[in-house]
């Protein structure tokens, strides 16, 4: 999905964005910034529609006429629709506020305002959620409809084995579309022939084991396997591509929740010092107990009561 959209004169000012997330960046900033790379790019002689992309999500920017568009996408989004995107966004922008592009310098820039809901009329219809949701979904229609045609084509099938795999097509295409995505589709569809390649081969090998054409049925399961996984594959690139060119990936909102549950609050153990601390009081408390303490407390105190009354009797004789 376009996460945020930004619109930019060739001076470097912003006059309008349209952001689905919330970025803690100036669009002043990314400006500049945009607008010193689609400089460098036309002085360097590279030109067109350029992109920079990061781990999860892409700038993609190009120059149309006086101004400059930029979408901030997400990465699994296709660069070519994202682009063709924005210049159906830059072409309703500029033929709508034609008269106050003439000359911005004088232009309140909140006539702009309302523009965000033709790009959400833009956007929003090529929106479509994929995942392994939709990969489970497709693999299982992609199943129900091979089993259809194979059973519709039974009785030609019958005279024409080698066109077995060409009843497997249909289903396999269709089940790639479903999945939205090349990589989806080739899962969904190398899932699905699985179990026909599986069933084939129990098949083969139950009716000729033990024979002299058990070799023979190993060798056809081999090259079943070959074509069969070989027609999964284009069926499931060709079709999921082809969705994934037309098609936008859905807003991912990360939100970040703490949350406590008194049930798994643990209480934490005592560190090294504490223990330590612990083990010695324990100790002393042992070897010496409390009435051993308060006994030589009381000896002390009366050494030092004995003691003073000594000093005074000499003090008082030297005196006399």
């Amino acid at each position: 999905m376009i996460q945020a959209i930004w619109i930019i004169t060739d001076t470097g000012q912003c006059i309008f964005s349209h952001k689905y997330i919330e970025l803690g960046i100036d669009d002043q900033l990314i400006a500049g910034l945009l607008t010193a790379f689609d400089a460098f790019s036309s002085e360097s002689g590279i030109g067109g529609v350029q992109q920079i992309g990061g781990e999860d999500n892409q700038f993609i920017y190009g120059s149309s006429q006086k101004l400059l568009v930029a979408a901030l996408a997400d990465k699994r989004d296709n660069a070519d629709l994202v682009e063709k995107l924005m210049v159906k966004i830059s072409n309703l922008f500029q033929e709508k506020y034609a008269p106050y592009l003439k000359d911005l310098a004088f232009v309140d820039l909140n006539v702009f305002n309302g523009f965000e809901e033709e790009i959400d009329q833009i956007l929003k219809p090529k929106v479509y959620k994929r995942g392994a949701g939709s990969t489970f979904f497709a693999t299982f229609i992609s199943l129900a409809l091979s089993a259809g045609v194979f059973m519709l084509l039974l009785n030609i099938l019958d005279e024409a084995v080698f066109l077995v795999f060409l009843a497997f097509i249909p289903g396999l295409f269709v089940g790639a579309l479903i999945a939205g995505k090349s990589t989806y589709g080739l899962i969904s569809s190398i899932i699905t022939v699985l179990p026909i390649i599986g069933y084939y081969s129990y098949t083969l090998i139950s009716t000729n084991w033990g024979t002299e054409a058990i070799l023979n049925s190993i060798f056809d399961i081999f090259l079943m396997a070959v074509t069969y996984i070989t027609i999964a594959m284009l069926c499931g690139i060709g079709g999921g591509s082809i969705i994934d060119r037309r098609r936008l990936f859905p807003l991912v909102e990360e939100t970040e929740q703490l949350a406590v549950i008194p049930s798994q609050v643990t209480v934490a153990q005592p560190d090294l010092r504490t223990q330590l601390t612990q083990q010695q009081e324990t100790y002393q408390q042992e070897t010496y107990p409390q009435e051993t303490y308060q006994e030589e407390e009381v000896q002390v105190e009366e050494q030092y009561y004995d003691s003073s009354s000594i000093v005074e009797e000499k003090k008082d004789e030297w005196d006399s």
